[in-house]
């Protein structure tokens, strides 16, 4: 079979071949199988044992042909193999800049956990149950687990090695666990799309919470309702009569206002707003109306949405703003005439041109000056989210079928129920006012 084999002999009507290599110093016996349209799999039997070496390999044969015979992958592969591809897929979304530089060294940091206990073992053999003896594993780590036995931790920092006392023993936050299963998930689709575990095979990957974290208020974002909406836009204007004759400021203030604007009818998150091109605007008719449809990019894929009918004023106040700027500032677009002729550019850029990565921070300014910073009914501070919940809110109260808005605002039925299951009387005033007529 090779030039690094010898002693080869052939099982299960030639389907499975055993062998030991000369190019090794122990002579551990192997085995290669074959099933058709399939590349081979070869695997080493970790024995020097002719027998054992026959009773091995053919318990595998028959485990892979059963997997065969239902239409389920056959590949062995391990886990720390499919981790490591996972990764390897993130890296080129990071470069394509679909994934942000963040989620992949927060994933890197909780993949040690799940390396450490997974190691070894084929990805399409783990089991829901292997999954819950992990979770159950990992809480403890620190207090009774391998992390108890840690005293000191050593690593570099400004090319120094430092050592620090263990820190003390606790359980991990539940964030912190929920984290861990989101990675875990990935790593189980991501084998499940490279055709290394069937997609039934995929165990259940869930954590129980206390009571108190299980409160849908406690975990509820801080909203904003419409008299507050309004008036926050109110202000914002405000602000930009303020710095009428301040260029660079009025600009960046001109930005947050239609970006509120924006917000808080099209249901965007705030993310996938900053990544918005003038060439993801498109307008379209529909029942002699015209709409406007917008392309965003969030959470790994593209959708189309359409923003709150009569409110694109925000838009076209936009590109005509950006017309003007454009003509302004022929040393940023040395090749502009008149227009936007380069679509390709930001829809939310500062005032040297370049894309604006984030609003936070004007944005709290903002919240500050109109004393909304702070939300009242949840006692947390507010950020620019409260302007997707304010449009979802809206759009609930008026009617629109949560499958629908569910689409729009590139979520599930499941997390629109969750996260609004609040209003749920507004929702049902009609209903929950009648008279009794008898």
């Amino acid at each position: 079979m090779g030039s690094h084999t010898d002693k080869e002999r052939k099982l299960c009507d030639d389907r499975v071949v055993i062998y030991q290599r000369t190019d090794v110093k122990k002579p551990s016996w192997h085995c290669k199988i074959s099933f058709p349209k399939h590349p081979p799999i070869r695997q080493s039997l970790w024995t020097v044992n002719e027998k054992e070496a026959v009773r091995l390999a053919t318990a595998l044969y028959n485990k892979l042909q059963y997997r065969f015979d239902r239409g389920l992958p056959i590949k062995q592969v391990k886990f720390e193999e499919a981790m490591a591809s996972y990764f390897a897929n993130l890296e080129d979304e990071v470069k394509r800049g679909i994934t942000k530089p963040e989620r992949l060294a927060t994933n890197r940091i909780m993949s040690r956990y799940c390396l450490e206990f997974f190691k070894g073992k084929f990805i399409n053999t783990i089991s829901t149950n292997e999954i819950i003896r992990f979770q159950n594993w990992r809480r403890r780590y620190w207090t009774t687990g391998p992390g108890s036995k840690i005293t000191e931790h050593t690593y570099q920092r400004q090319g120094k090695t430092v050592v620090s006392k263990a820190r003390p023993p606790k359980e991990p936050a539940v964030s912190t666990q929920n984290s861990e299963n989101v990675l875990l998930r990935g790593i189980f689709n991501h084998a499940a799309l490279n055709d290394w575990i069937a997609k039934a095979e995929i165990p259940v990957i869930e954590i129980k919470v206390s009571h108190a974290e299980k409160s849908k208020d406690a975990k509820r974002r801080p909203g904003i309702d419409r008299d507050d909406y309004q008036y926050l836009l109110q202000v914002s204007k405000e602000r930009l009569d303020e710095v009428a004759n301040n260029d660079r400021l009025l600009h960046q203030r001109f930005m947050l206002h239609t970006f509120i604007g924006i917000m808080g009818h099209s249901g965007m998150r705030p993310f996938e707003a900053m990544g918005l091109r003038i060439k993801d605007l498109e307008s379209f008719m529909q029942k002699d109306t015209d709409y406007v449809k917008v392309y965003v990019s969030g959470k790994n894929k593209w959708r189309r949405l359409v923003p709150l009918h009569g409110y694109y004023k925000y838009f076209d106040t936009l590109i005509g703003y950006i017309s003007e700027f454009r003509d302004k500032h022929p040393e940023i677009y040395p090749n502009n005439i008149g227009g936007v002729e380069n679509n390709g550019d930001p829809l939310f850029f500062d005032y040297d041109g370049s894309k604006l990565k984030s609003m936070a921070k004007g944005f709290s300014n903002l919240l500050k000056d109109a004393d909304l910073y702070i939300d009242k009914e949840t006692g947390k501070r507010r950020d620019a989210y409260c302007l997707r919940h304010y449009y979802a809110t809206e759009r609930l109260l008026a009617g629109v079928p949560h499958l629908i808005l569910a689409d729009n605002m590139g979520t599930t039925v499941a997390m629109i129920e969750r996260h609004y299951s609040h209003i749920r009387p507004e929702l049902s005033a009609s209903i929950l006012t009648q008279e009794n007529k008898d």
